[in-house]
């Protein structure tokens, strides 16, 4: 009886460090749960509607930003001798190309945002905000 006591009780020791070292082992999963999420306390069906406001903006930015400003042909139909002109027309491309940089940087700004909403539905996706599941899965996966 003895022997099949300390049996049971070495069985028991093995199987816990076999499931604490499998746990550790899967620390890998739920990393980016550990990462900041500015979006977290929005509702998914928000977050969602989110998305689609961010990519349908973006979509209608890019359309802005096309086409790159030139210059050149406005400059050019300046005569050679017309350096008044040629100063005219340069400053207005400066003035259309600074516009086209200022609406491309707003592109930027919202692609970093969808970039967070997406994250964060990624997140929700692998329930990844629900602790008892990520315990289950860090301490389940072989």
């Amino acid at each position: 009886m003895g022997k099949l006591l300390l049996l049971l009780v070495v069985l028991v020791v093995a199987v816990a460090i076999g499931a604490v070292a499998n746990y550790q082992r899967n620390a890998g999963l739920d990393a980016d749960a550990h990462l900041p999420r500015p979006y977290a306390g929005i509702s998914t069906p928000d977050l969602t509607k989110m998305i689609q406001a961010y990519q349908a903006q973006i979509d209608r930015a890019k359309k802005r930003v096309a086409a790159e400003p030139t210059g050149a042909s406005a400059i050019d139909r300046q005569g050679d001798s017309d350096v008044e002109g040629k100063a005219q027309a340069f400053a207005g491309f400066q003035r259309q190309n600074e516009r086209w940089k200022e609406q491309r940087g707003e592109v930027m700004e919202y692609e970093a945002e969808l970039k967070k909403l997406m994250f964060e539905k990624s997140i929700r996706d692998r329930h990844l905000d629900d602790p008892s599941y990520v315990f289950k899965q860090r301490l389940l996966t072989f």
